[in-house]
Formats: C-alpha cells, structure tokens, sequence
C-alpha cells in the first residue's frame, strides 16, 4: 500500500489579472465549491447536497466518464474553517484540502491558492512504476483544479456572483 501526498499552490491574484479577487470573494467561492463542485472541476457531473449544517456539509458527488475509469460518484464531508481552508473527506481515507494563504504582501494582491491531496492505493506498491505514474498524474492533477478553481471563481467574480 501507498500514500501519495501532493500538493500545489498558485497566486491568486499575480500582476498581469485585470481583477484583484478579495479573501471573501475567495471563501464565497469555496463555499459555492462545496456545493456546486460541477462549477469547479470539469470532470464533476453535479453535486447534491445531502446535509448543510454549522459549517459541515455532506455531498454526493458524481463524477463524468473518462477514458481511463467509469463515472462514478463519492460521498464527502466537507469542512469550512472561515476564512482559510475546506477539507473534503472521503469514505476511502482520500483528504483533499483547499487553502487560501497569505503571500509576503500580507493583502489581496498576494493571496494564494494550495490545494492538498491525500490518496491511498492500497494495492499499489512502493517505489513501482504504477507508483510513479500516479505521483505524476496527480501533480499535474492537482495543478490543473488549482487553476480551473481560480479561473471559475475570476468569471463569477466578474459577473457580480461572489460580492465584494
């Protein structure tokens, strides 16, 4: 069995956007994330939403076809720590964790996006060329919904979705 930890980060707001996304943008989108992941992640079908409460939301997503797997769907918890992370938890042990950080300005400008994954492959072998493949993918994985988030949560920025 292995586990595979990656994570990616992003700023937010680098100097060549025309927007500057504020913190509470930023959280209005994650918390749209949870319950509209399909806004998000191109490869999520939609999201319904089984339990709201007190800052704990429990969804089922469904997943699209790929080439590689069949749609499927995932029961995850999802936990808002305002204004600064939302953890997902799935059934499988698998924790994916979206954070905003603050970058050296300590303002809106130099906000940044991490995403944390957190998989386990229990019939996968360490150091095995599937191994290596996943840790592949799932960097380039996690790289691509940092920046899918980001680009999502700029459009509803600009149609007036997220406030100020």
């Amino acid at each position: 069995m292995v586990n595979i930890h990656c994570a990616y980060s992003e700023q937010i707001n680098p100097s060549s956007s025309s927007l500057t996304l504020t913190r509470n943008q930023i959280w209005k989108g994650l918390q749209r994330k949870i319950r509209n992941a399909q806004d998000f992640v191109p490869v999520i079908d939609k999201t319904e939403v089984v339990e709201d409460k007190d800052g704990v939301v429990t969804r089922i997503t469904y997943y699209d076809t790929k080439e590689d797997q069949p749609g499927h769907t995932v029961k995850e918890v999802c936990k808002e720590y305002h204004p600064t992370k939302v953890d997902f938890h799935q059934p499988n042990g698998t924790l994916i964790t979206n954070t905003i950080s603050d970058g050296p300005s300590l303002k809106d400008e130099g906000l940044c996006m991490t995403y944390t994954f957190e998989w386990q492959y229990p019939k996968v072998e360490d150091g095995s060329d599937e191994h290596k493949k996943l840790i592949a993918e799932h960097v380039q994985m996690a790289k691509d919904a940092v920046q899918s988030s980001i680009e999502a949560m700029r459009k509803m920025a600009k149609a007036g979705e997220l406030g100020q």
